[in-house]
């Protein structure tokens, strides 16, 4: 597992070493942080910039219990980097931003990976009510002290965000990596949205992960591949399952499966998906991969507190297009609400409020699917309020906005 984002105790006087220089001259220049890691997501340098902000973060990551999602994110952001030409900018699940290059040697293989970040990129406020106190339950001192320190966080705008995007990438990157990028995008793009690739099957595939599903997952799976296999050499084919690995992850979460379980199988796939030699045991491989996945999922049979888990997913999912408040289902369970958001993030691993957004996400996804449904009706038809707001949280979890989502997935049939 990797460590927590930050420096292990006695490292906080290291001499910033001397290979990786020009990163502290880049961090310096462009005022934002930056950090090296390995594939296995080990920290193999640390900005003085990003020194400065380690009591910081690991203060917001106890807070918001994101600790273990930021890691991912930033060795996943690492990985997309090299899928997608060199070039990275993501949010990590605490809600802060970064932008990832990869380190390649001169064969073209990526070997480590830069990020610059933790930045944000809208106001303090927002960032505390939208991405903090909207989707945590804080006690009074713990967001008094979070607002107090984010401002020592950078504030970055769109614009800026491109510009260190670029730079990033033009410092990490000799001249032959460069070409050996430039010339994996255009297959990358042809294999990522092909007219032939459904999207309806992956969103089908990750449906039935999070339901863990098994059967109707394999069978979905086994579609797919028939899809992407066709054209498609080793190398591409592996960026490919990369994608799915990360998009079947994030389902079996959203099912309730146990997060440090699947960050140590994602660790795991990561590293094997480079030793296989033929499509055939790869494709074969990412059965298995599947199988366990949906393994994971949360079984209602094993919790504590069945009964109670289970009438409160039964409400949200038939109450998440009103406005409804973490009060209202504790009501309804005849519980307090302290202690109903307590057990159904021990059974399940995340709070009511996230579970809440992930249903309510889903549902639109499902009608941007539908063009008949005007999109500016969509977040009254699944619980949110206002367009604004939608927009931000869906991009926020889906990567893309809701208008280029139904682009993309009307574009597809």
């Amino acid at each position: 597992m990797l460590p927590l984002p930050g420096l292990e105790s006695g490292e906080s006087t290291r001499i910033v070493d001397a290979h990786y220089a020009h990163f502290e001259n880049f961090s310096l220049a462009a005022d934002v942080s930056v950090v090296v890691l390995d594939l296995t997501g080990q920290m193999l340098f640390a900005s003085s910039a990003y020194r400065a902000l380690t009591a910081f973060l690991q203060t917001l990551y106890a807070a918001l219990d994101c600790g273990a999602g930021d890691q991912v994110s930033l060795l996943y952001g690492c990985y997309q980097a090299q899928r997608f030409g060199g070039r990275y900018i993501f949010y990590a699940p605490s809600g802060l931003a970064y932008c990832a290059a990869p380190l390649l040697d001169n064969r073209g293989k990526m070997h480590a990976g830069v990020l610059a970040g933790p930045f944000i990129m809208h106001d303090y406020d927002e960032f505390m009510e939208v991405d903090v106190l909207a989707r945590h339950t804080l006690a009074p001192d713990e967001s008094e002290t979070l607002r107090n320190g984010i401002c020592a966080i950078p504030r970055k705008n769109p614009r800026q965000v491109y510009g260190i995007s670029e730079l990033l990438y033009n410092v990490s990157t000799t001249d032959v990596a460069k070409k050996q990028a430039a010339q994996a995008v255009p297959i990358q793009t042809d294999i990522l949205f092909s007219s032939s690739y459904s999207i309806e099957k992956e969103e089908a595939l990750l449906s039935a992960i999070s339901r863990g599903d098994i059967h109707t997952a394999n069978t979905v799976l086994k579609d797919i591949q028939k899809q992407i296999v066709v054209g498609s050499n080793l190398e591409v084919l592996r960026s490919r399952v990369v994608e799915l690995i990360v998009l079947l992850s994030r389902a079996a979460l959203k099912g309730g499966a146990d997060i440090h379980i699947i960050l140590g199988l994602n660790y795991s796939y990561l590293q094997e998906i480079d030793s296989f030699s033929s499509v055939e045991d790869l494709l074969l491989w990412l059965q298995t991969v599947t199988r366990k996945f949906s393994q994971h999922v949360f079984d209602f049979s094993t919790a504590k507190h069945a009964d109670i888990i289970y009438r409160a997913v039964d409400y949200i999912k038939r109450k998440y297009a009103e406005k409804l408040t973490l009060q209202d289902i504790a009501d309804y369970l005849l519980i307090s609400q302290s202690y109903f958001c307590r057990i159904f993030k021990e059974e399940t691993g995340q709070t009511p409020g996230n579970y809440i957004t992930c249903v309510r996400i889903e549902e639109s996804k499902k009608l941007l699917r539908n063009s008949s449904v005007n999109i500016t009706e969509i977040p009254e038809h699944v619980g949110f309020e206002g367009q604004s707001y939608f927009t931000r949280i869906f991009k926020k979890v889906e990567g893309i906005t809701p208008g280029r989502y139904r682009r993309k997935n009307l574009g597809s049939h």
